[in-house]
């Protein structure tokens, strides 16, 4: 199982991410709001003397979309307490997070960036 499927099992069945959709990259057409997209922004490995050490530690973007401000905001919290609990990856979790509104769509976007530190 990769880090990828733990962390997508997780926020699909994280309580407090009941009935929000989860899509890998981008949203769907005409999805249902509230919604949280996911990629991987970038991935370091780190080394050791004798090579590769198997420690890993890649950073995600979830894209919190929600029709209101605080929606997106609510869905961007449960999204960092989702993963805060992930046991498989292991050594720690670093958010950041900021936000967005789409004069097009006229829905708020909130992204948080997690880096998850694992074996």
């Amino acid at each position: 199982m990769t880090i990828e499927t733990d962390v997508f099992t997780r926020l699909s069945t994280f309580a407090g991410l009941a009935g929000v959709g989860i899509y890998p990259m981008k949203l769907p057409q005409n999805p249902t709001l509230p919604a949280v997209t996911m990629h991987k922004i970038s991935n370091v490995r780190e080394q050791a003397h004798s090579g590769d050490s198997s420690l890993q530690h890649p950073r995600y973007q979830f894209s919190c979309w929600a029709e209101t401000y605080g929606a997106a905001w609510a869905v961007a919290e449960q999204v960092r307490l989702a993963l805060q609990g992930l046991t498989s990856a292991g050594v720690g979790i670093y958010d950041n997070g900021h936000d967005m509104h789409d004069p097009e769509t006229g829905w708020y976007h909130v992204a948080v960036d997690i880096t998850i530190w694992h074996n």
